[in-house]
């Protein structure tokens, strides 16, 4: 699984209703635009902490904005 499928996997995990919404997932994509509050933001980030065996920083956190920063997080926690 790449690490957009498994942030869409988180996404949904986080919120079913999204699911329709996933086609429109792109890096560029800002987290808010798919209607996702930082509540809903740490729940998805706490599920892919969870499937990579990892924990992120609220240093690092605080950046996240976009899918690609997102995309940026699991492949860097994926290579180590």
């Amino acid at each position: 699984m790449n690490s957009l499928e498994l942030i869409k996997a988180a996404i949904v995990a986080v919120d079913p209703s999204k699911s329709s919404k996933l086609a429109a997932v792109a890096p560029e994509m800002e987290i808010r635009e798919l209607g996702m509050d930082s509540v809903a933001t740490m729940e998805m980030v706490g599920y892919l902490e969870e499937k990579l065996d990892t924990q992120f920083s609220d240093e690092v956190m605080i950046r996240i904005q976009t899918f690609g920063d997102l995309i940026s997080l699991v492949d860097k926690s994926r290579n180590g």
